[in-house]
């Protein structure tokens, strides 16, 4: 089985949210986009609450709720083998679920059997608080009318049975997972792997349970205790019946103790044998991972469905073996939900299985004044790249994991080309690295790599460029230059549909390499002589190092696209004082263009000649 879609209202700030799963998806978006939400809202359909927070009046967007509020989470699962409702009598028949037929066309649910529809099922979840008890109440049932206002009116809905969830088979790699027991009986994880995997090792547990009641060397004969043992045994014999003895043992010598005192651990070459927690972190990430993979191969093996929800599976583990666990989680699945920061992982999967998570003001909270939101996840890639123009295409492949790091922020900047890309990653390496001032003064707006995500665009590519990410997340704008050419842009960027939110263009005639001369010109003769030593060329004016920057021809001294030389100089530009002065004014006029916090800020001006309702026109100012 896998999840075909969820539907999420009144939940942790969301107003509402519909999302679409394909089999295997990446979830990605900036901090407190909803994506913990999300796995949070499946855990709690299918019956792993154990792994979400206890339920409190703070889940139910608002934070107040009045009686009659819910939390209303419905999931909906197809993936039935045969298609075929009357082959799933468990499933569908009386008190229990209407068949529902899963349009792949329209990506809704529809009643009766469209052309190439799946059978579906959908599981309803709700929540109420109890003003009276001081208690959120919930409730799973099947999901059979859209009209349905509340599900605790009496015989509403047909309650779901816990035994079905097992046939779905959901398990989730929480985020929080750094605890030491989880190969242990103390774990409800390694307690069901266990029981899938061919359960307790029952002869082996009464082994060992008949060596700790009876040790070949009992510590209470030892002879530095016995002395102490006998005095006690000997005053305990006086005042009750029965002889009784002290023995000193590891447990209570029960099966249950017994199971729940074991603790992994691990050995490593020849090393000696130490407990998980005395490991690294990865090593304690990896293993919840690991038998979370077993489950998954065993419950392949029997033909039973397996659905694994990954909470970041990029924690605490290297780089090099990322690829190669995503890989094992999706062999091991029939579907996989991933939710993460690590832009590499997201670009584990193809384009058009990566979600970006947007938000916007719900329909409901702009007429009613509350604080929910609606939440979608979009598509990277449309189902097909085949007729996308070259710039989209690249970006998607060769650029993908940059493109999804830029996603994630809450500000998404378009270069004018590739170079404005890597200049401004340069900058933002000056600006953070960089000699400063220990400034006690507040800051006026966040750091721009705290804000502002950057697409290394394709040389001339703006606007396709942003008309495709305009769709994707609701705070796009551009960066353009200030000639004849950059002009051209701002107008045809102003009809796109929907517009950037703003446009920031260099000064009148200006390029990337223009800015970067203006912010050495801060300490010229300083950074031209570190520059002679760092390049071995003399620049006999900061005019010749500039054109050389604007040059492309490597044969003509043009260092246009001579990256390595870029790093040189951004170098040099770390040790000035005065340079990183200038390139902090450079990022926080970006910054603040893309917060739409424009005013009062030297370095900012807005063209009103240009700018529209939806799209202020600013330059940088010097």
């Amino acid at each position: 089985m896998k999840v075909l879609a969820l539907d999420i209202a009144g939940f942790r700030g969301i107003g509402t949210c519909h999302l679409v799963f394909p089999d295997q998806v990446a979830i990605v978006g900036p901090n407190g986009s909803g994506k913990s939400t999300i796995v949070d809202a499946l855990s709690l359909v299918f019956g792993r609450q154990k792994l979400v927070r206890d339920l409190t009046e703070h889940d139910f967007t608002g934070s107040k709720p009045q009686p009659i509020d819910r939390i209303k989470i419905v999931a909906t699962p197809g993936g039935f083998s045969p298609n075929d409702p009357e082959r799933h009598t468990q499933w569908f028949q009386a008190r229990r679920a209407v068949e529902k037929w899963w349009n792949p066309a329209t990506q809704k649910v529809d009643p009766v059997r469209p052309d190439g529809g799946e059978l579906c099922v959908q599981i309803g979840y709700a929540a109420r608080f109890d003003h009276e008890d001081l208690e959120v109440k919930q409730i799973r049932y099947f999901h059979d009318d859209d009209d349905l206002d509340d599900p605790y009116v009496e015989d509403a809905v047909t309650r779901f049975p816990d035994r079905l969830l097992r046939e779905i088979g959901f398990y989730v790699l929480p985020a929080r997972r750094t605890w030491p027991s989880t190969i242990s009986f103390g774990s409800e994880l390694f307690r069901r792997a266990v029981a899938t995997l061919g359960g307790v090792p029952a002869s082996s547990v009464l082994e060992q349970l008949n060596k700790l009641r009876t040790p070949d060397h009992a510590l209470e004969n030892d002879p530095e205790l016995s002395p102490l043992i006998t005095r006690i045994n000997s005053r305990m014999a006086k005042l009750i019946p029965g002889n009784p003895r002290l023995q000193l043992r590891v447990t209570s010598t029960d099966s249950d103790s017994l199971l729940r005192s074991l603790v992994p651990h691990y050995l490593r070459d020849n090393e000696p044998s130490l407990p998980a927690s005395r490991h690294g972190t990865g090593l304690v990430s990896l293993q919840s991972l690991v038998l979370l993979l077993e489950i998954g191969r065993a419950r392949k093996e029997l033909g039973e469905s397996f659905i694994l929800a990954l909470e970041e599976p990029e924690l605490h583990l290297q780089p090099g073996i990322q690829r190669r666990l995503i890989g094992d989680a999706v062999a091991a699945s029939n579907q996989v939900v991933c939710t993460t920061h690590s832009p590499r992982v997201a670009a584990f999967f193809e384009a058009g299985d990566i979600q970006i998570l947007t938000r916007s003001l719900s329909e409901s909270a702009e007429e009613e004044g509350t604080p929910g939101r609606r939440f979608e996840g979009k598509p990277l890639a449309p189902s097909s790249m085949i007729n996308e123009p070259n710039a989209l295409v690249q970006l998607y492949t060769d650029a993908r994991t940059s493109l999804v790091e830029a996603l994630m922020s809450p500000r998404v900047l378009v270069p004018e080309g590739r170079t404005d890309y890597e200049w401004l990653r340069l900058l933002l390496d000056v600006a953070e690295t960089g000699v400063r001032l220990l400034n006690e003064a507040e800051d006026h707006v966040p750091p721009f790599g705290a804000v502002i995500g950057v697409v290394p665009t394709r040389d001339s590519h703006v606007r396709i460029t942003l008309n495709r990410l305009c769709n994707l997340h609701p705070a796009v704008f551009a960066l353009v230059d200030g000639d004849e050419a950059g002009d051209d842009y701002v107008s045809a960027l102003l009809t796109c549909e929907p517009t950037p939110t703003a446009i920031f263009q260099w000064p009148n005639g200006w390029a990337i390499e223009d800015v970067v001369g203006w912010a050495i010109a801060a300490d010229e003769v300083k950074i031209l002589a570190a520059l002679e030593e760092r390049l071995g060329e003399r620049y006999a004016s900061l005019d010749a190092l500039t054109q050389s920057l604007r040059t492309e021809s490597a044969k003509d001294g043009g260092l246009k696209y001579h990256y390595i030389a870029h790093e040189e100089i951004a170098g040099a530009m770390k040790r000035s004082l005065l340079c990183v002065q200038r390139v902090e004014n450079i990022l926080e006029a970006l910054t603040r263009v893309g917060l739409g916090r424009i005013e009062e800020f030297e370095h900012l001006e807005v063209d009103e000649s240009r700018s529209i309702d939806s799209c202020k026109v600013c330059r940088l100012r010097i």
